[in-house]
């Protein structure tokens, strides 16, 4: 049985690899190689002096912002995979608030009851009988019935006073844990708008992933063929395209971190 239970979270996780490593995939299209350098400086050794130095420059922008790119998506695969874990635990303990507490009430009402009902049936019999022995005309039989009927019915109220006290208690529980589950609920909420906000980011860095992936392939046939207008051209738009990927997944790391907070705090509320 543990084994079955356990798929459910392992199925989570290979997803959640699946679909980080798709993105990081996505990263690895500008590899800045021993090959790509050689020719980059076989260029560069074309230009004059200022040239030359924008031309270095750029290039070693462009190396910065891709270590930056890449320790910066490990850095949202890291936040997003620890959120989603911990997603699915704050849910199942927001699923379990005070559900010890009610099953025990309800346990203890079923039990009162169980425990009751021979003398209800009994009541209920002698009631019968009491019917009987009137119609039946007969004083003595009636009186002694009455009086047992009276003595039981003592009984029966203070057993109907216990199990209506029981079931108050468990409805009041019942509805403590509804007030406390919605309000967990309400503060978890609040990843919804980063997390609104995280999608966005996550399309503008695709579109612009698209159009590094171009200017990448640009400047690998600009350096191969050393035309130093078509490398300064691509290259800059690289390095341009790199900055304002860097700048979004900042934005991410700051909305998943929020993300994280609300996760946090969630789980404080709960305990």
């Amino acid at each position: 049985m543990k084994v079955f239970k356990s798929i459910p979270l392992l199925l989570l996780t290979v997803l959640l690899l699946l679909s980080t490593s798709s993105e990081a995939f996505a990263a690895s299209i500008t590899e800045l190689t021993p090959s790509i350098k050689a020719a980059f400086d076989l260029t560069s050794a074309t230009a004059e002096g200022p040239a030359r130095v924008k031309l270095t420059s750029l290039y070693n922008d462009l190396s910065t912002l891709k270590l930056q790119y890449d320790q910066r998506e490990e850095h949202i695969r890291i936040l997003h995979y620890n959120n989603e874990q911990s997603l699915v635990v704050v849910r199942q303990q927001i699923k379990g608030i005070d559900l010890e507490a009610v099953t025990r009430l309800e346990a203890s009402v079923k039990s009162c009851k169980q425990r009751y009902q021979p003398l209800f049936d009994q009541y209920s019999a002698l009631n019968k009988r009491i019917s009987i022995a009137k119609s039946l005309k007969n004083k003595t039989l009636n009186t002694v019935l009455r009086t047992q009927g009276d003595a039981m019915k003592i009984l029966v109220q203070l057993a109907r006073q216990e199990i209506s006290d029981k079931q108050n208690q468990l409805s009041a529980a019942k509805k403590t844990r509804t007030q406390k589950i919605a309000e967990a609920r309400k503060t978890l909420s609040g990843i919804e708008s980063p997390q609104i906000t995280i999608k966005s980011n996550k399309s503008v860095i695709t579109s612009l992933n698209k159009r590094t992936s171009a200017d990448w392939t640009d400047f690998k046939a600009a350096i191969r063929k050393q035309n130093l207008t078509l490398t300064t051209q691509s290259l800059s738009s690289l390095v341009s395209g790199y900055r304002q990927i860097a700048t979004h997944k900042q934005k991410i790391i700051e909305l998943e971190q929020k993300v994280s907070l609300v996760i946090a705090n969630t789980k404080k509320q709960i305990s």
